[in-house]
């Protein structure tokens, strides 16, 4: 048997010894053992009936939590290709500006001035 077996198991015996108590203080109080029996599959399909409410309220916490766990990584991951985007733009601008610059210190009146005044 698993741990969770084990858990399991021991939270339906208490459940059954509080069953079990609960009945006995009815019966002690008068009320007939032919109602009690009666009311036993009841109370048995009302507790489990919560114990799946709990395990669906948890398994939502979970998701939930795995949910935003993730967003938080596609958001991160999303935010650090922009930012690669614009640092290669800026890389771009910075080289198309070092072109120019060079270009125009290239150009045809520097040409020019070196051929009509020698060094």
């Amino acid at each position: 048997m698993g741990n969770n077996a084990l858990e399991q198991l021991k939270r339906e015996t208490k459940d059954d010894v509080r069953l079990y108590n609960c009945i006995k203080e009815l019966y002690e109080q008068g009320v007939p053992f032919n109602e009690l029996k009666a009311l036993i599959p009841d109370i048995r399909r009302t507790r489990e009936q919560l114990y799946i409410k709990r395990m669906l309220e948890n398994n939502n916490e979970v998701l939930l939590s795995m949910i935003s766990k993730e967003m938080s990584f596609l958001l991160d991951a999303k935010e650090r290709q922009q930012e690669e985007e614009f640092k290669k733009l800026d890389q771009l601008i910075r080289q198309q500006q070092s072109f120019r610059k060079s270009a125009a210190s290239a150009g045809p009146i520097k040409k020019l001035k070196q051929l009509f005044l020698p060094a």
